[in-house]
């Protein structure tokens, strides 16, 4: 069966599957994917030990209660931030976006290209909706995410986009980004030597080579980081103690950037133990405020009355002897 009903933490979830890959949603919790993995591999997205999944309260912090892990999407901003142009008493977007805490209606139905779960959230200080699909392909092992978000409203605003995969990375996996050849600073933890704004190449400043980072045995710190995704649209991580490795493949002219937060042991919320994950983020506009985005780094988009724009995503879960 290409899709049953199942249970994550005890909340209603979705499980789409197909001869090479499964992956399960849970409508309630923000429409998070909770995991991707092939049928005998192993499990690419993190989960927290430490903040448990439950469905999302509007008004609390992100990273304090709902950081569980999983994939989620962030618009209108991925940092909290005023809405650019808005009277200085409006309320400010939250942490992460809306859409984490947001109430999504969903679907799944099969067809000819697989199967597909379908889910759509409509914005509560801008006015939108934002419409996700995610589509197993029925013979390959590829999820594919299209995305459209239409303003619907009277007046046009300005937005970014960007996935939220937090991904389970081990010492030794590795992270190679083929059209990456610097990325900016947008935080920095444990890495005295740097600061947030500085340009840097990559991998070769966070001790990587070769066009590779290998994530490390030791150390503590921490970093945001983002660059133009380039001409391949292309990220992979390998897992070489698994021989499995995971691709994103996006079309550079409608997703041209990623943002990347490598945590090696060197942040966490207050009262947390710190993380060991990685959170590979294609993205439109950059860096996480909004705010920002649209004053400092000139990357944010603008949505007029009435408009759509749509952008797609593929992720590949291979053997490392396959090719995507």
């Amino acid at each position: 069966m290409p899709f049953r009903q199942t249970s994550v933490s005890g909340l209603p979830a979705i499980a789409l599957r197909n001869a090479e890959l499964e992956v399960v949603a849970v409508p309630s919790v923000g429409m998070k994917l909770t995991n991707l993995r092939r049928t005998r591999g192993r499990e690419w997205l993190w989960r927290s030990d430490q903040i448990r999944l439950e469905q999302p309260r509007q008004a609390t912090s992100f990273v304090e209660t709902a950081d569980t892990g999983g994939w989620d999407e962030c618009f209108p901003t991925v940092g909290a931030s005023p809405i650019p142009g808005a009277p200085q008493e409006s309320p400010a977007l939250p942490d992460h976006g809306e859409l984490w805490s947001a109430s999504w209606t969903s679907s799944t139905y099969e067809h000819a290209g697989g199967v597909t779960l379908a889910a759509s959230a409509a914005g509560s200080l801008l006015p939108y909706e934002f419409h996700r699909e995610v589509t197993l392909d029925p013979r390959e092992p590829v999820m594919r995410l299209r995305y459209r978000v239409k303003n619907t409203g009277e007046s046009p605003f300005p937005w970014i986009w960007s996935s939220h995969p937090i991904f389970n990375v081990q010492p030794g996996t590795t992270l190679e980004l083929p059209s990456v050849r610097q990325v900016k600073l947008d935080a920095v933890h444990g890495l005295p030597e740097l600061s947030r704004g500085d340009i840097v190449s990559w991998p070769d400043a966070f001790g990587g080579e070769g066009g590779r980072f290998t994530f490390p045995e030791r150390g503590t710190w921490a970093a945001k980081l983002f660059g133009d995704v380039g001409a391949a649209g292309r990220m992979i991580l390998t897992d070489p103690r698994r021989n499995e490795r995971l691709e994103m493949v996006v079309r550079p002219e409608e997703v041209p950037q990623v943002g990347i937060w490598i945590n090696n042991r060197g942040w966490a919320p207050p009262g947390r133990r710190p993380y060991y994950n990685l959170a590979l983020e294609p993205a439109i506009g950059a860096p996480d405020r909004l705010d920002e985005a649209v004053r400092d780094w000139g990357t944010a988009q603008t949505l007029d009355p009435g408009q759509e724009r749509s952008w797609g995503l593929e992720v590949w879960v291979l053997e490392d002897n396959a090719s995507g």
